[in-house]
């Protein structure tokens, strides 16, 4: 058994990061790929099925938390808490092994876990997690698109493109936006 583990959302300069922990329950009858090489319309048309043939659990760290901590500690809490509402899911997975996307994790639960470098393009569970907290962490965009619909952050999902650069520089900041993050430290665009 092996519970795969990876996030979304954590370069972008709005937004939340999202995690998902997540173990299959049978084999994709598709090819799973690190969710950034693959098109949205795919991420899609996967996301139902590992949705009914996985374990899953989906959980973030919010805009505040990564201000507070930075984005590898905020990762870390996402990690931590969709690890522990999975278990909760499915308790027969604390004996699983539980691999991490990275180089680093720290946890205080007593899990067998490791921690893989490019873990979601080597390893189907971490790819299918990978999909599953893109898409999640996606509409969650589209959500802010409709409350702040002047900064389009259903088209570049937070990322840091020229057309952000340019809505921030007209607009300022939103609410969402993450101040830890240059330019949005900018004392200037707080105003």
């Amino acid at each position: 058994m092996i519970v795969g583990i990876d996030e979304a959302g954590r370069g972008p300069l709005a937004g939340v990061v999202v995690a998902c922990a997540l173990s299959l329950k049978r084999e994709p009858p598709f090819k799973v790929k690190d969710s950034k090489a693959l098109s949205a319309l795919r991420r899609q048309e996967f996301f139902p099925w590992l949705l009914a043939n996985s374990h899953f659990s989906v959980e973030l760290a919010s805009v505040s938390e990564i201000d507070k901590f930075n984005i590898l500690e905020a990762t870390f809490l996402a990690f931590n808490r969709a690890i522990r509402a999975l278990l909760k899911k499915a308790p027969s997975l604390k004996q699983a092994k539980f691999i991490v996307d990275g180089n680093i994790f720290r946890t205080d639960l007593a899990l067998d876990y490791q921690c893989l470098k490019e873990a979601d393009k080597l390893i189907e569970e971490v790819s299918c997690a990978s999909v599953v907290a893109k898409v999640a962490r996606d509409h969650l965009m589209k959500v802010l698109d409709f409350l702040y619909p002047k900064w389009n952050f259903s088209k570049h999902k937070g990322y840091p493109t020229k057309e952000h650069f340019s809505l921030i520089k007209k607009y300022s900041l939103s609410p969402f936006h993450r101040r830890s993050f240059w330019p949005c430290k900018d004392e200037k665009l707080s105003a």
